[in-house]
């Protein structure tokens, strides 16, 4: 029985290990604006995961990330990587 005990209490650490790391996380997020030029226009169906304004070929999204660099990939990857129609 206490095996188990042991066991579970090791368990227990690891996930408020876990938790303490993604609340550092959640508390480290800010909004980046990322603008990217597009080559050819396009459609979104469905909900678009940004607060997004598109001005001809240009488009200016507010990301929420911990980096310029993480928020600039999240939109790249939604443009031209997500699920949208054509």
């Amino acid at each position: 029985m206490d095996k188990d005990r042991g066991h579970m209490e090791t368990r227990c650490v690891r996930w408020m290990s876990d938790i303490k790391l993604l609340m550092n996380r959640i508390k480290q997020l800010s909004y980046f604006e990322v603008a990217v030029e597009l080559y050819e226009p396009i459609q979104f169906k469905g909900a678009v995961p940004f607060d997004m304004e598109i001005s001809g070929n240009i488009v200016v999204a507010q990301v929420l990330a911990n980096s310029y660099e993480e928020a600039e990939h999240k939109l790249l990857t939604f443009l031209f990587e997500g699920e949208r129609d054509v």
